[in-house]
């Protein structure tokens, strides 16, 4: 779906022209979701995202010695974090229909070790999964760094997560680079996925 912006150019509907690069004008729009800033209203919907995805959360997150925990207090503090960086961007995903919260996003405007845009999580409910939104999300994404004149966008996909490797590669992503990272179950492998954005 395109619209006309007032300078006549056409751009897809979810994205916002920005002249600044690095500012990320929200909110994105697509045809069913709204990705925006957080509120504190979202915070239990948040949660409730991360919680039905145990096996991710098993390798992100965990407190007191336990792989996977995780609760409304980290998450506030997650957020709070992602807030004091300019060039970090921790986004809601919501229904336009109705307003209810069905994933989250986190983007990196440039990557400390790459230079370049990286999508560090997207994520959704596992009860909106596989009907097309984590596309519709990923699409919104991308389309708003190309449009920021970007190159390439990358991300990470640990290994064994073979769902989002598959969902990342049907959109383009190629693998680019292997590298390892800290997780509360220890060390994972990641191979590092890259999209041509022109």
């Amino acid at each position: 779906m395109l619209i006309v912006t007032q300078g006549g150019q056409n751009e897809p509907a979810h994205a916002r022209r920005v002249r600044d690069p690095g500012l990320m004008r929200l909110p994105l729009t697509t045809a069913r979701l709204v990705l925006d800033e957080p509120r504190e209203d979202d915070l239990p919907g948040l949660l409730a995202v991360a919680l039905s995805n145990p096996d991710f959360l098993a390798t992100h997150e965990g407190s007191a010695g336990e792989a996977g925990r995780y609760d409304i207090d980290m998450l506030a503090r997650d957020l709070a974090v992602a807030r004091m960086d300019p060039e970090r961007h921790a986004l809601v995903i919501r229904r336009r229909d109705d307003g209810a919260v069905v994933g989250r996003a986190d983007t990196l405007d440039r990557h400390p070790r790459d230079l370049v845009p990286w999508i560090g999580a997207l994520e959704l409910h596992a009860d909106a999964q596989r009907g097309g939104l984590g596309r519709e999300a990923a699409e919104a994404l991308a389309d708003w760094y190309r449009l920021q004149g970007e190159a390439r966008l990358r991300l990470g996909v640990d290994d064994g997560n073979d769902r989002a490797a598959a969902f990342w590669e049907a959109l383009g992503y190629v693998n680019v680079d292997r590298r390892e990272r800290d997780s509360p179950l220890g060390r994972l492998g990641v191979d590092v996925l890259e999209l041509a954005l022109r």
